[in-house]
């Protein structure tokens, strides 16, 4: 349940910073932006969104290393994807500058940035390292071209160029990919929890 509740908290936190920050565009800027220092709703974005989906993500990681067959260092996909939540709640913590530029950062920018490039990379390397153990479980072996391939399709989407594609909107669309690979992994992991006998 964590899992099909982080995307949802996520998305409808950074649609309520939004709705209080009256000169941004979800479609031209960055999500990092609302909770910016100074921010209209810095603390609904930090809090309700980063957070909040770094705590849930981290406990589905927990959930999600039980729910599936586990053998020789099988520990690695879900320790990565609780390594990508713990990034979240950091970033909670370090916002970025106005703008999220500046010609001198201050500390919590750059180490906001730095969680940034932690988020980007964990967010394709952990289906990477679930995908061997998925192949082993044979009640999760159909999945694996959803949770690998709707992550590595963000991934895609925010490194190729899309002409007249704002990068509001592109960054959007990674998340989108990237939270409905999360979606994949929880629903099946809740329909495998109803059917299994205790």
């Amino acid at each position: 349940m964590c899992g099909i509740l982080a995307p949802i908290t996520f998305a409808l936190a950074t649609l309520a910073a939004g709705s209080v920050h009256p000169q941004y565009s979800h479609l031209s800027r960055m999500v990092s932006e609302l909770g910016e220092t100074g921010a209209p709703g810095a603390a609904v974005m930090n809090y309700a969104g980063f957070l909040l989906f770094g705590i849930l993500i981290v406990a589905f990681a927990f959930g999600l290393h039980r729910g599936i067959a586990a053998g020789p260092g099988d520990w690695l996909g879900p320790a990565v994807l609780g390594l990508y939540g713990a990034a979240y709640i950091l970033v909670a913590f370090a916002p970025c500058d106005p703008g999220c530029a500046g010609s001198t950062p201050s500390w919590h920018h750059q180490a906001h940035l730095l969680l940034g490039r932690i988020i980007f990379l964990t967010a394709v390397g952990a289906p990477v390292a679930l995908n061997a153990r998925l192949a082993r479980d044979e009640q999760w072996a159909r999945w694996r071209v959803l949770v690998l391939g709707l992550p590595v399709l963000g991934w895609l989407t925010l490194q190729l160029p899309l002409p007249s594609v704002p990068f509001g909107l592109q960054q959007r669309l990674w998340l989108a990919f990237t939270f409905a690979g999360i979606e994949t992994l929880a629903l099946r992991l809740v329909g495998l929890a109803g059917t299994r006998r205790p």
